[in-house]
């Protein structure tokens, strides 16, 4: 019986280590991995083939748009910040903005009574790219000014003090850690996390502060993952902090889920970390498959 090694589409260098030989099993069955990528394979299970798919093409595109997203988010009821399309009229100019729900009633609301801090972000920006934060209204039209809006949603802010990065599969949370923003990070940019001012906190560190309701945390990111279809995902997920300003504890503290991604970057304790979950991943979706 012949075996064939997984095949690895992503186009992140920090995952080329998984296409190592002997990183990952070889297997008496094809299969292939995708962080990002929508790369057809004709002999693939969505296809009609047997070949094992870790991550659809469907899945991949849901969580890669912040507007497929948002929306697989809204109809699974996830826990993420409240969002608004702008709606334009003919000579270019927003009329309004329209909460998306589930709901008949989409509530609408004018410039002025948007909940700011309102975040511009665009469908496909990534690491904050395309994303700005506006503190009110007068902020919010002047950058409206000579926009094209068909590529952009409006979230509501919320100044939750924790950030965590969550890297899930349907039984749970494998790896994770938190991001703590630099000492040196200006006062414009401690709205957002990314490489460029953030440290990355392990769980094991004091530091890293696990909320109380953990279990609550993991179980949410596990259904933003269900949401858009993905085996796994990296959550970023906003809390919190762990105590009121009168320093008593908050047993359940508020959370949201920003987004899912499906094309992380790895370092060296996240390499080992898929590498084991992986090979896991892949043979139970073979199982399932084959049921």
């Amino acid at each position: 019986m012949s075996n064939y090694r997984p095949r690895i589409r992503s186009r992140h260098p920090s995952h080329a280590p998984l296409r190592t030989r002997g990183v990952l099993p070889w297997y008496p069955f094809r299969s292939v991995v995708r962080f990002g990528s929508t790369t057809e394979y004709k002999d693939s299970v969505t296809n009609g083939g047997n070949r094992v798919e870790v991550n659809t093409v469907q899945a991949v595109k849901n969580s890669s748009s912040k507007k497929l997203m948002k929306e697989c988010f809204t109809k699974a009821e996830v826990a993420t910040a409240d969002w608004f399309k702008a709606r334009v009229a003919p000579n270019g100019e927003v009329t309004d903005f329209v909460q998306q729900t589930n709901g008949e009633d989409a509530p609408v609301f004018v410039i002025a009574d948007l909940p700011y801090p309102i975040i511009s972000k665009s469908y496909f920006g990534s690491r904050n790219q395309g994303n700005k934060k506006h503190d009110n209204a007068e902020e919010l039209a002047a950058w409206l000014k000579g926009k094209k809006l068909s590529n952009y949603l409006f979230e509501k802010y919320y100044n939750y003090s924790r950030e965590y990065r969550l890297h899930i599969t349907a039984k749970g949370c494998f790896y994770t850690c938190r991001k703590m923003l630099k000492a040196d990070t200006e006062e414009k940019d401690k709205w957002y996390r990314n490489d460029a001012h953030c440290v990355w906190i392990l769980e094991e560190n004091d530091s890293f502060d696990k909320p109380s309701n953990w279990d609550a945390v993991v179980a949410e990111s596990v259904k933003a993952l269900n949401a858009v279809g993905l085996d796994f995902g990296a959550v970023d997920l906003r809390i919190q902090s762990a105590t009121h300003r009168c320093g008593k504890v908050r047993t359940e503290p508020k959370f949201i889920i920003v987004e899912i991604n499906s094309a992380p970057s790895f370092g060296t304790v996240t390499i080992e970390k898929y590498k084991n979950e992986l090979a896991q991943l892949i043979l139970r979706k073979h199982g399932q498959t084959k049921k």
